[in-house]
């Protein structure tokens, strides 16, 4: 599947919208039978069935959305690839007007870059320079917005802070460098980008969606910065709800669950361990010895991330379901996760678990190379 409208068309997402509704349907049409065979007389029976009727009535009446038109402006930082290149892709197909923001490639994946810009140019998607750890370029992007608003008589429907990095290595091996690097791109940036067009998005009443990750909630080893960086955006976006819900701008989390040999994010994780290796410590690299290397080489996926010209959308259509709920549910959720069964599993026996079986679970669910002592 080449296009995010086939994969998007394969999920059968009208099936998944109202499967709630029509399994709580099919329950009350096998009550109402049931009841009446029983022997139960008709009035009870009717005063059980219209309960439950008033039921499927509030839901259906909480789940409305509201409809996508070519008036809405969404904003999308990061669409270089992966998660923001989908989500661009697919608000565009929906018919809305969408603004890509995207950080100038670096040398090691500007032929990547230069392939999702032609792709979503090609769509229809609007693409402007975008450096979220920057004031000016936050600043300039800003001017594009007003000026897109302005000349178009368009409405800033939601913003998605989708931008962001992460650098594989245990905490001992990351410099500080790469520490910054992943605090000011994902927990900073994210606050400068939304700061500097806080009075647009009040204006127009907008959604702010942050892409968060499962690590806010359960930090995992090997990216523990990573982890720190989505928890605190987890709690700054909880706070930030409640501060400006009475502004009438709604925010929510957005959990797309792990697509990371579909995504660039790991694209620059060889120039990250060489780094590494060249800032450790005589000590350490004694102490640490192959295990650094065997960790290196496991985590770099040269040989799933080849092409550096194929640029795809995410083939998963549940993200672009669980994305669609968050856009535009008429009374959102606060979180909107998109997991497989496997995580679901994983994180319930995570918070139910003693500290020690807990700790197991998490080396059993990220897979790393065995350390060997004196290897």
């Amino acid at each position: 599947m080449n296009s995010v409208e086939e994969v998007y068309r394969s999920g059968w997402p009208w099936l998944r919208k109202y499967s709630k509704t029509l399994q709580i349907g099919a329950t009350i049409s096998g009550n109402f039978l049931f009841l009446k065979n029983a022997g139960y007389s008709m009035e009870k029976t009717a005063m059980l069935s219209a309960v439950m009727l008033g039921g499927v009535t509030l839901l259906c009446f909480f789940s409305r959305q509201r409809k996508i038109n070519a008036r809405d402006l969404i904003v999308i930082t990061g669409c270089n690839s992966g998660l923001g290149y989908s989500l661009a892709m697919h608000c565009r197909a929906q018919g809305a007007v969408v603004l890509g923001g995207m950080r100038k490639a670096s040398a090691s994946t500007a032929s990547n870059s230069n392939t999702a810009v032609k792709a979503l140019e090609n769509k229809g998607v609007i693409v402007h320079h975008l450096d979220i750890t920057n004031e000016q370029s936050t600043q300039d992007f800003r001017e594009k917005i007003k000026k897109l608003l302005e000349e178009r008589q368009l409405v800033l429907r939601a913003l998605v802070n989708n931008a962001g990095v992460m650098t594989f290595g245990e905490f001992e091996w990351q410099t500080q460098d790469l520490a910054e690097y992943q605090i000011n791109t994902n927990l900073l940036g994210t606050m400068r980008i939304t700061r500097e067009l806080m009075p647009i998005l009040r204006k127009n009443n907008s959604r702010i969606i942050v892409i968060s990750s499962h690590c806010a909630d359960e930090p995992l080893p090997g990216i523990s910065i990573y982890g720190a960086t989505k928890a605190a955006l987890h709690a700054w976006t909880t706070s930030l709800r409640v501060e400006i819900s009475k502004y009438g701008v709604e925010v929510v989390s957005f959990v797309p669950g792990g697509f990371v040999t579909e995504s660039n994010i790991m694209k620059r994780q060889r120039l990250h361990f060489d780094e590494m290796r060249k800032h450790m410590s005589d000590e350490a690299k004694q102490f640490y010895g192959n295990y650094f290397n065997r960790y290196a080489e496991y985590f770099s996926l040269d040989s799933i991330m080849k092409d550096e010209d194929n640029v795809k959308v995410l083939s998963d259509p549940k993200i672009y379901e669980t994305f669609d709920n968050a856009l535009l549910d008429i009374y959102p959720s606060t979180v909107y996760k998109c997991e497989p069964w496997r995580y679901f599993f994983y994180r319930i026996l995570f918070k139910s678990t003693p500290r020690w079986i807990r700790d197991r679970l998490v080396q059993r669910f990220v897979v790393v190379p065995p350390w060997q002592p004196n290897e």
